[in-house]
């Protein structure tokens, strides 16, 4: 039952994109939308918080290799998260979760080298099946137009984020506590993440100006700045909520490699779900297109052979 974890999560992270989607469109300067980064101080702190009120000492102990590991992990994760702001400032959340697809290549690739993970022969078919749902998505989608222009800033962008965010998972997964997974495993190890993310996160206020002043202009002095609060910390939430059930997914998950293909095609069906159920609704949040009935063709049969894909890899 570990599949649900990234499946969920990807729901939240695709709830956080569209919000982010909306704040770099509208709010933010361009080229500070890095400042965000640094916006998410107010969940990591938060989070940090919680984790010690409801665990007390025992969130912090463990080996201090393991402890720097982890904190690693979440500065890791903060570097391709700037990447991400970057890439979603040039393109939108359906651009990014396209070319994210590339991500589950990178995750077998690292996980193979990094964690010696094996894949069998059945696992590595039901990859298969869920890179060929993708690829039917991504491609058998495109316009004429579309093929004649990608955006390749946008790509390379996303590319950077991804190697960035699988690199994090395989670091995190390599000094999360050995053993069986349990409540309080899970509970040190995110603790130790979120550190890590707040220090870079700091370090991003200290050592960029101009993050300070687009986040003064936008959140706190500027003619919207309450809207833009309220937005900046309703991302905080869901970006908590669908890091929390994807950094539990690595724990209990059988191996890295799995759970990020999982994820990220399952971020692909939850953008086209909101998208055909809200784009029309709230159209400053969801950049909407129209759906042909070959589009929802694809995604119909793209839907099938992630079901087998999921099947066979577990």
């Amino acid at each position: 039952m570990w599949v649900i974890f990234p499946i969920f999560a990807s729901i939240f992270y695709c709830v956080d994109g569209y919000i982010q989607n909306f704040l770099t469109d509208t709010a933010l300067p361009k080229k500070r939308a890095g400042s965000l980064t640094v916006m998410h101080i107010i969940s990591f702190a938060a989070s940090l918080i919680l984790l010690f009120a409801v665990f007390g000492r025992a969130v912090m102990m463990i080996p201090l290799d393991h402890a720097l590991g982890l904190i690693l992990a979440g500065a890791i994760n903060i570097i391709g998260a700037v990447y991400y702001y970057k890439a979603i400032q040039k393109g939108d959340n359906i651009d990014i979760t396209v070319f994210g697809q590339v991500a589950p290549l990178i995750s077998l690739g690292l996980g193979v080298l990094l964690l010696g993970e094996t894949i069998s022969a059945n696992q590595a078919l039901g990859f298969l099946f869920m890179i060929g749902a993708s690829a039917l998505v991504v491609f058998g989608n495109q316009t004429k137009n579309e093929k004649q222009k990608p955006n390749f800033g946008v790509a390379i962008l996303t590319i950077i984020y991804c190697f960035f965010s699988v690199l994090s998972d395989i670091v995190y997964a390599m000094f999360i506590s050995e053993g069986p997974a349990t409540i309080i495993s899970f509970a040190q190890g995110f603790f130790y993440f979120q550190l890590g993310s707040l220090l870079c996160s700091l370090l991003g206020l200290i050592f960029f100006p101009t993050w300070r002043k687009a986040l003064k202009t936008t959140f706190f002095t500027g003619k919207k700045h309450k809207l833009n609060f309220a937005a900046e910390l309703a991302d905080n939430f869901t970006l908590i909520a669908g890091e929390l059930l994807y950094k539990f997914g690595l724990v209990i998950a059988p191996v890295v490699s799995l759970v990020s293909p999982i994820g990220r095609v399952a971020s692909l069906f939850s953008n086209f779900i909101m998208t055909l159920c809200f784009g029309r609704v709230f159209p400053k949040f969801i950049h909407a297109k129209r759906f042909t009935k070959r589009m929802i063709l694809n995604y119909v049969v793209a839907a099938v052979l992630i079901l087998v894909g999921i099947v066979m890899m577990n």
